[in-house]
């Protein structure tokens, strides 16, 4: 296996470990089943969240869409509902969640750090790699921002800005697991790598 096909085989894995498996559950409920009248927005995307913690991603789904069409300029609502379309495997509504929070607030982080893992899941890493941008932007002191971003650089062949990315998110967060591992695979590919043209030229 060459660096670029093992870089690629973990991303997959990482992506996939990312993105639960989902249980579906029962989705005939009503906003009123759900809330006691006059919830906040907040409220809904708890519960939503408390849905995809027990892994029933369609209830969390209805949980998150209770708070959209109760609170439509609510912007964390789309995000969380747009995780749970992403785990879903609905990119197309999980994209216009994630437009529509950006549009709601252009200072959302979360939403350009889901975005930028649904485009790379889609190999857009350009678009990955520019919403992973303005995440660490926006905020310096956010590990995932960096190590995601690594994992685009990791994928298109850049080890040294990986590494870079990945020790960053590591300084920021000794106790965050995921660069550890991004690091020992963007080490083995570069390894890869360099026996790989060694051995091109024996």
């Amino acid at each position: 296996m060459n660096a670029q096909r093992l870089l690629t085989a973990w991303i997959v894995v990482l992506c996939l470990a990312l993105m639960p498996i989902s249980a579906s559950g029962q989705t005939d409920l009503t906003c009123e089943d759900l809330a006691p009248s006059n919830a906040p927005p907040e409220y809904f995307v708890g519960l939503g969240n408390a849905y995809l913690d027990l892994g029933d991603y369609a209830l969390g789904i209805v949980a998150y869409t209770c708070g959209v069409e109760g609170f439509p300029d609510y912007a964390p609502a789309y995000v969380s509902r747009g995780y749970a379309y992403t785990v879903q495997h609905d990119d197309v509504a999980a994209m216009d969640d994630y437009n529509r929070a950006l549009e709601l607030d252009a200072n959302l982080i979360a939403a350009y750090n889901n975005r930028g893992m649904l485009y790379m899941s889609q190999g857009n890493f350009g678009l990955a790699l520019t919403d992973f941008d303005l995440a660490v932007l926006l905020d310096p002191n956010y590990a995932p921002g960096f190590h995601n971003r690594g994992l685009v650089h990791a994928a298109e062949g850049h080890y040294d800005l990986a590494i870079d990315d990945f020790r960053q998110a590591l300084a920021l967060d000794p106790g965050y697991a995921a660069p550890y591992a991004s690091l020992g695979a963007a080490y083995s590919a570069m390894a890869l790598d360099s026996y790989q043209q060694y051995t091109d030229l024996a």
